[in-house]
């Protein structure tokens, strides 16, 4: 990277509108409020605007000649995302990371990247050592001079979907006749999809759930901060397994979406929740909740000194700072949902570990929020929900998407491998 990739910048509406920030953080390059604006990195200077002289422009823009620029067109390319949220985040953070890389590295704007840019691109997401400069070991703010795009090495399936992102707005630019060609196509970045494991490995088994669980219940509570630190840990490890709850939804999620039901064989619970799969003026999903879990709920909301159950559309969020009366009752980040697992994780991991179990306690720091997902899924196969059933409660998109997630062929198969041994030489 050259000088300029170090310098940080404060005046950022005059600096982006003049220099090349990034137009998503700007309010007057946001074709809706809806848009979450993206602080720009304080550690990067401004790149190329592109939209004068790029060999990919077309002579009349298509349907984006009002754009001054190549950012205002991935500022549009984006908003059209903006009814999904989860989407939305997605794509913007995989755009960024593009232009990032393709400006400072590359010192081209969008419509002059060459096919031999994006090869290097997908060196760049392989082979993180080759390229330490855009890598960090640890996630840091992003107004922080040492932020880094990237961190650690990436897994195949999100190689690929950063280069997916990518080729997906070059083709939605060249239908739109902003741009000639796509440069993905023509390059040696591999694209194609990796194939989807066989089975769903990343959960917790029956045992190590249970440990999960018992060692909650040994945190410390002799001070106030302790006890909030337990209460919270307890409730959202609970919450995740039993709701099923992907971390964005459940951090964006109210109590009030949580509502009853008097039916005549008695008082049902539901949670309302627009997941993935839901656009914003879609319905959303009705999510039946156990009693279980609406004791765990009120036993939270007694400790943060609510009444046992939420209003309807009750603004309370599903989890809160550990001071709320302090913070103003304010959401917490999906980054501290995960936070706080991986610490209950790491809690359990010790105590394994204590006992002479290293093999599990290495699984146990694996768990994260999306396994606590695929653990309540797992669990719920294994007791033999059936799938359509499962679909509507874990709210996947496809019945398909469950079979990973079924291991009684393995066991079968590996009962078959035991029987068998070494055939008539073992007799």
């Amino acid at each position: 990277m050259g000088e300029r990739s170090l310098e940080t910048r404060t005046d950022l509406p005059e600096a982006g509108r003049n220099k090349g920030f990034f137009p998503w953080c700007l309010a007057e390059w946001t074709p809706d409020e809806a848009t979450t604006p993206t602080p720009h990195p304080g550690g990067y200077g401004p790149i190329p605007l592109g939209g004068e002289d790029g060999y990919l422009l077309t002579d009349d823009g298509g349907h984006l000649s009002g754009c001054t620029n190549d950012l205002e067109a991935v500022a549009l390319y984006l908003a059209r995302h903006r009814r999904n949220q989860h989407t939305a985040r997605s794509y913007r953070k995989e755009v960024e990371r593009f232009l990032l890389w393709l400006g400072l590295e590359r010192d081209r704007a969008l419509s002059e990247a060459r096919p031999e840019d994006l090869t290097l691109y997908d060196d760049l997401l392989r082979n993180p050592k080759r390229w330490r400069h855009w890598y960090t070991d640890y996630r840091r703010p992003r107004t922080d001079p040492h932020w880094r795009p990237f961190q650690g090495l990436l897994s195949a399936g999100a190689r690929h979907y950063a280069l997916a992102v990518v080729n997906r707005l070059y083709n939605w630019m060249t239908e739109q006749g902003y741009l000639r060609l796509n440069p993905v196509h023509a390059s040696a970045a591999e694209i194609e999809s990796p194939r989807k494991p066989a089975r769903q490995e990343r959960y917790l088994n029956p045992q190590l759930w249970r440990n999960l669980i018992e060692s909650i219940e040994t945190m410390p509570v002799r001070t106030a901060r302790q006890r909030a630190r337990y209460e919270r840990t307890r409730w959202v490890i609970r919450a995740l397994y039993t709701m099923l709850a992907r971390a964005s939804e459940f951090a964006d999620a109210t109590q009030g979406s949580i509502y009853a039901v008097e039916r005549p064989e008695g008082q049902q619970w539901w949670w309302t929740v627009r997941g993935k799969h839901r656009r914003q003026h879609d319905p959303p999903d009705h999510v039946p909740l156990p009693q279980t879990l609406i004791d765990d709920l009120t036993r939270y909301r007694s400790h943060l000194g609510l009444a046992p159950y939420p209003a309807p559309g009750e603004s309370t969020p599903m989890i809160v700072s550990l001071y709320p009366q302090r913070d103003g009752w304010q959401p917490v980040t999906r980054r501290t949902v995960y936070r706080i697992v991986k610490d209950a994780g790491e809690h359990a991991a010790v105590q394994l570990e204590e006992r002479g179990e290293e093999q599990r306690a290495a699984l146990m720091r694996q768990a994260s929020t999306h396994w606590l997902r695929h653990t309540g899924i797992t669990h719920r196969v294994d007791a033999g929900i059936r799938f359509h059933e499962l679909q509507r409660l874990s709210r996947l998109k496809t019945v398909e998407m469950l079979r990973t997630y079924t291991h009684s062929e393995d066991d079968r198969l590996s009962s078959l491998a035991e029987a068998f041994g070494l055939g008539d030489a073992g007799s």
